[in-house]
Formats: structure tokens, C-alpha cells, sequence
């Protein structure tokens, strides 16, 4: 298989990513929090919003020459109590592709990623505990198991990001939870 290529997904590669995570979807629900039904119903237009990269949100894609073998999603919490994790979601690669490395090119992609967004500290990830490929995968790129047990079915994992989250000059949300004045009863 050539190089594999991976960049961020764009609106213009809905088309592609629906056909993709479709495909996800049917081989490996457990692996996705919706169904076929209702991703397949949804607008190809509420699809290429969900491509366009926000500060919140970005969606990898692994590219064979110009057709999408793989993709990953990384969500950082809007939440300002929150806010310094991410979680890893949607990560999936076309069984076609699997064994050249695209998985981890993706995973590699997101924690990149994560660990350019300051505030950020940790992301985390759910994984199926019988799906043994991904969490090989997952292990080799330094996430590990969180203490919580498993339910469902799914094992919860982090990565402690090599740096602490830093709270930004926009972000003093907790200078002020620290300084608030609670009047007495």
C-alpha cells in the first residue's frame, strides 16, 4: 500500500467520511454511539458541518492516494470546569487498509493535536474490551487503563498529556471560582 497521507477532513470530504463511518457503523456499532438508522438519515450538509474544525472539535482523515481508509475524531469539553480534557472518538480504518499503520497515523494525528491546545491535559477514550486491535493500538500510543472498572462492555482509557493544562488569559474561570465570596447564612 503507498504512503498513507493524514490531514484534517474538510466539508468537501463529507461524501467520503458519511460512506466511511457508515461502513464503520455496520461492521462495529459498539464502536459508535449511533445507529445506521439514524446516521443515514441524516442531511449531507449537517455531515459537512460536523467536518468543519472548530475549537472544540476536529475530525482526522487517513488517505490512501485520494480515497478515505481511516478517520478519528478528537471533542474537547466546552465546559469550563472541564475543559482541560478531550476525548478520542470515532476512530475507525477500512478493513481493506488495517496493518499499514493508519490507526496509528490517526491516533498520532489527534493527540498532536491535543497537546497544541494549551488547556488541554488528558484525553481519554471507550473501547470495547473485545476489540484487542485497538486496544494494542491504544496502549502503544501511551494511553492506559483508568482505574474505574469496565461497564458495558467498555474499557475507559487515558493519555496524560507530557505537559499540565495551563489556564489561559481568556480561560480564569477558576481564578474566579477561587475568589468567589459565599455570603454566611
Amino acid at each position: 500500500m503507498p504512503a498513507i497521507t493524514v490531514r484534517p477532513l474538510t466539508p468537501d470530504d463529507a461524501s467520503a467520511y458519511r460512506a466511511l463511518r457508515l461502513a464503520g457503523i455496520a461492521e462495529l456499532p459498539a464502536a459508535f454511539c449511533t445507529t445506521q438508522a439514524a446516521e443515514s438519515g441524516l442531511p449531507l450538509a449537517q455531515i459537512a458541518e460536523r467536518l468543519r474544525a472548530t475549537s472544540h472539535q476536529i475530525i482526522f482523515g487517513a488517505f490512501n492516494k485520494e480515497q478515505l481508509i481511516g478517520m478519528a475524531g478528537l471533542r474537547r469539553e466546552p465546559i469550563a470546569v472541564v475543559h482541560d480534557k478531550a476525548s478520542l472518538w470515532s476512530v475507525y480504518v477500512a478493513p481493506q487498509a488495517r496493518g499499514c499503520g493508519a490507526g496509528r497515523q490517526l491516533v498520532q494525528a489527534a493527540i498532536a493535536h491535543a497537546c497544541s491546545v494549551p488547556e488541554l491535559a488528558r484525553v481519554r477514550l471507550a473501547v470495547a474490551q473485545d476489540n484487542h486491535a485497538a486496544l494494542t493500538l491504544y496502549l502503544a500510543c501511551g494511553f492506559t487503563l483508568e482505574d474505574h472498572p469496565a461497564a458495558d462492555g467498555m474499557l475507559h482509557m487515558q493519555l496524560l498529556l507530557p505537559r499540565p493544562a495551563l489556564a489561559s488569559a481568556e480561560s480564569n474561570v477558576f481564578m474566579k471560582i477561587n475568589t468567589l465570596q459565599i455570603p454566611a447564612k
